[in-house]
């Protein structure tokens, strides 16, 4: 099983969001909240159907000539958005046609689409020719969190 963590935006530091995530299944959370063992301040969990946004975009990304190069792109374009607070270019662009199903439906998401960018890039970067499976890219995913919560 994989466990979601999560960083406080209070006190900083990397908590089980509580939620653990079994081997191929799927989660679709929404309006969640995990409080933080170490501030007691209630944290939101990110909306979405995780595994099922993470497998799309891996799938998507895996197809290209160049997946490292299409990530850093896309990456590019949701930061882009995030300083802009509005996603109509990226929703617009024939560049992202084939990953509009999997690009997140508001500006409040994209933090959490640019993390999930982040996670595929560091694992591309390491190992281009790697298929990345959910369980590789949770257990990336939270060496980020733990990495961020202790800077």
């Amino acid at each position: 099983m994989a466990l979601l963590m999560m960083q406080c935006k209070t006190c900083f530091r990397s908590f089980s969001s509580g939620l653990n995530i079994g081997s191929g299944a799927s989660i679709t959370l929404v309006g969640n909240k995990s409080i933080c063992p170490f501030c007691g301040s209630f944290e939101n969990i990110p909306d979405g159907t995780f595994k099922g946004t993470v497998e799309g975009v891996i799938k998507v990304l895996e197809q290209s000539d160049n997946p490292l190069k299409r990530a850093e792109e896309l990456l590019e374009a949701l930061e882009k958005a995030k300083q802009q607070n509005d996603l109509t270019e990226i929703k617009t662009s024939s560049k992202f046609s084939d990953l509009k199903k999997w690009l997140p439906n508001s500006p409040k998401r994209i933090l959490t689409y640019i993390l999930i960018l982040k996670v595929i890039i560091e694992i591309l970067t390491k190992e281009p020719q790697t298929m990345i499976k959910f369980d590789i890219f949770i257990n990336q995913y939270n060496q980020v969190v733990n990495i961020k919560a202790e800077r």
